[in-house]
């Protein structure tokens, strides 16, 4: 690595370490793209494992703050949005899956900042939970699909019940990478080069998140939101 392929590592996984730990979300949607830039063998593994540090944070810190009912309903989701993200990799392409879940991300990220609500209850509890499952399965992006799903929670429970599912989602996924002989001593060596800016994102985010936890909560997540979504669209034309 050069030196300014280093400052790039640390930066922005510090940034994107800042905003998750702060938000429950966002360090693959605020790292990702610069970190592919330097090595894309940073995709999908060592930025899924990093995100799970900041995660497990959450759970360890806030666990106690998730919603249960919530969690156990999304779990419900999970198969339908494994099993669908597994038959539409199939039959579509990677950029064109990329653009369709990059644009109903945006789309329903841009309609709930303009005022609309999703109604709590079981059918949006699965349907987040499904959601975040597929978006993870074919576009490596599940924090979106959850952000929009749960923005209405408080920032301690939605940081906490959000990373207890997108953990479950990982370690899925992490056996798939496994299998398939994706995930080997390569990913594990980048790994290593994300634990600098991730050890500084956590520290700092500690300040962040009281300012976060404020009336700019709601509309932070959704924002990333959907940033995401159009990042991932926009990524496909570049």
């Amino acid at each position: 690595m050069s030196t300014t392929e280093i400052i790039i590592i640390v930066a922005a996984t510090a940034v994107g370490a800042v905003v998750q730990g702060s938000t429950g979300l966002g360090l693959a949607m605020v790292a990702g793209p610069l970190l592919v830039s330097v090595d894309s063998g940073f995709a999908p593994g060592p930025i899924m494992v990093a995100a799970q540090v900041i995660g497990i944070r959450h759970i360890l810190a806030e666990g106690k703050e998730s919603d249960r009912e919530v969690l156990t309903r999304a779990f419900f989701g999970l198969p339908f949005g494994l099993f669908g993200g597994l038959a539409v990799l199939v039959a579509v392409s990677d950029r064109t899956l990329a653009i369709l879940v990059g644009s109903m991300t945006a789309v329903a990220a841009a309609a709930l900042l303009s005022g609309r609500e999703i109604r709590p209850g079981r059918v949006a509890d699965v349907t987040a939970g499904a959601a975040c499952t597929f978006a993870s399965v074919t576009a490596g992006l599940p924090g979106p699909a959850l952000a929009i799903g749960f923005a209405g929670m408080r920032p301690a429970t939605m940081r906490s019940t959000a990373s207890k599912f997108v953990l479950v989602v990982a370690a899925v996924g992490l056996v798939g990478l496994l299998a398939t002989g994706n995930f080997g001593t390569e990913e594990l060596r980048l790994i290593g080069w994300l634990a600098p800016g991730l050890a500084i994102g956590l520290f700092c985010a500690r300040w962040v998140r009281p300012l976060v936890d404020r009336q700019w909560f709601r509309p932070t997540v959704l924002t990333l939101a959907l940033l995401g979504g159009l990042a991932l669209v926009a990524g496909q034309f570049i």
